[in-house]
């Protein structure tokens, strides 16, 4: 059997061409079953049964509801792929006749309406399109395969709870780690790379900002919330056009606003919901003590006394700067030039959204890890987390594809003693 990479990738192809039927209806069912952070019961349960169909041994169950899949195929390097499984209280809009129609309740208690409108049914089924292709070509690589479902992404606390639950202990620990996100500012199946910084670290924060709730017939006996967040939330804007270089990348958004519940009632506080984007923690650390001063400034200028001040946590959902493993990435990239050629891949910048896909190999010692990019950019496909976020399924082949590639490249095609361990 061939043993390069670009030949077993064309063997691949063919694969992915007789299983993109069954993978599209994987994909419609995945789409109309979403589940949110932590809760995805149903979906791990569907992608554990489609892994074990392929021939991996399968457990469930870790970090909460995280699958890992594992296929031995003799000596070589541990390769790790990942999807992420949970998708987001929006409400869809897409018209499509499998579109989500699914509610659920969210941490807080609150029933919203669930939606995949990130890609990770596309991830998900592009997983179980590379399993596959990678089965029916084990006479072709060594090693093994640890294939992993990825619970609460959304909340980027899901890759560090799996770590936290022997994930590199009970099962094995890899040599690398790969995955992949759909991109709609991408054109149809390019693929997007970058060695070193891809993806932004974010930071979400609660603000509780405090007043004295009244009469709204006797504002001048309050002192009113309301008012103050709004001040607080135009005041913040100033922060990054300036305090922040202009060199550097920052992100500050105030996402949710919540108080009251009268017309004529005055609250006693206003709750905030902020997040924040940046490639470098000292941009971080700078965004960080400004809110907590502008906020402040801003009630001791409404004349709040120092108990009152505004209260800020930061969230369990944050994460670093996620940065590939610039040698890693290079095998990956030259491998997508050979098999798809310069027209299809491209290096690309970093990307403002947060992953917490890094959190997999920020261990010690470290796991290089391989994080790219999968165009679905057809113009009309919406962007992520849009209620109208609806990709071309056709991207499933493309997707498993450039996971198959990555993975033949990183897997030895022949004797392992002439390729050492690891990458």
């Amino acid at each position: 059997m061939p043993g390069s990479t670009p030949d077993r990738a064309l063997l691949a192809s063919g694969i992915l061409d007789q299983e993109y039927p069954s993978l599209e209806l994987l994909y419609r069912d995945l789409h109309s079953h979403p589940e949110l952070s932590g809760q995805e019961q149903w979906t791990s349960g569907r992608l554990a049964q489609e892994l074990q169909d392929a021939g991996f041994s399968v457990t469930r169950g870790i970090g909460g509801t995280g699958v890992v899949a594992l296929l031995h195929n003799g000596e070589g390097p541990v390769l790790m792929i990942r999807a992420d499984m949970d998708a987001l209280p929006v409400r869809e809009e897409t018209g499509l006749p499998y579109q989500s129609l699914v509610r659920m309740r969210d941490s807080r208690g609150r029933e919203v309406d669930v939606m995949h409108a990130c890609g990770h049914d596309l991830h998900m089924t592009a997983l179980v399109g590379a399993a596959r292709a990678l089965a029916a070509l084990s006479s072709s690589w060594q090693g093994t395969l640890m294939l992993i479902g990825q619970p609460s992404e959304e909340s980027v606390s899901g890759a560090a709870r799996m770590i936290a639950d022997g994930l590199y202990t009970r099962f094995a620990r890899p040599d690398a780690a790969i995955a992949l996100h759909v991109a709609p500012d991408l054109p149809n199946g390019c693929i997007g790379y970058r060695e070193g910084l891809i993806s932004a670290g974010g930071e979400s924060l609660d603000m509780v900002v405090y007043g004295v709730g009244g009469h709204a017939a006797h504002p001048e006996m309050s002192h009113d919330p309301v008012v103050l967040a709004a001040q607080i939330i135009l005041a913040l804007q100033t922060i990054v056009s300036r305090e922040i270089a202009a060199t550097d990348m920052a992100i500050l958004t105030v996402a949710s606003v919540h108080g009251g519940s009268k017309h004529n009632a005055i609250p006693d506080e206003v709750t905030l919901q902020i997040n924040i984007r940046y490639f470098r923690e000292a941009v971080r650390d700078q965004l960080l003590a400004a809110i907590r001063r502008v906020a402040e400034g801003c009630a001791r200028a409404a004349g709040l006394p120092p108990n009152r001040l505004p209260g800020i946590s930061i969230l369990p959902e944050s994460v670093p700067p996620m940065e590939n493993d610039p040698e890693l990435t290079g095998r990956v990239a030259e491998a997508f030039l050979q098999a798809c050629g310069p027209d299809t891949v491209r290096r690309i910048e970093p990307v403002t959204g947060s992953e917490d896909f890094g959190m997999f190999g920020k261990v010690d010692p470290p796991v290089p890890i391989c994080y790219f990019r999968v165009g679905c950019g057809d113009g009309s496909c919406g962007f992520l987390h849009s209620s109208r976020f609806a990709p071309d399924p056709a991207i499933i082949r493309d997707a498993s594809h450039a996971l198959v590639i990555a993975a033949l490249e990183i897997l030895p095609p022949d004797d392992p003693q002439s390729h050492p361990r690891g990458v």
